[in-house]
């Protein structure tokens, strides 16, 4: 009983997530630059993405999901042991 419990809760949080999803609205259409106005030369479009690169100290990020991870097993069996 407990799998199609399980089975259904992740069914409808799945079902919430697609249809949120399809309800946003559509982004607007890129603007075509018109070449005749030049008064507004600094006015070039987006902001450029941030500097930083997606994959900075991934590494750091990944070993601090080790160790806590772990520290969690360790401690989630040593209290099993404990309390047998």
């Amino acid at each position: 009983m407990k799998v199609s419990k399980s089975l259904l809760l992740v069914f409808f949080l799945i079902l919430i997530n697609v249809s949120s999803v399809i309800a946003a609205p559509k982004p607007p259409a890129p603007m075509a630059k018109s070449s005749s106005s030049t008064a507004d030369a600094d006015d070039d479009g987006p902001p450029p993405p941030p500097g930083a690169p997606i994959d900075q100290n991934l590494i750091i990020l990944f070993a601090g999901a080790l160790i806590l991870g772990s520290y969690t097993i360790y401690t989630y069996n040593s209290k099993r042991k404990a309390s047998v």
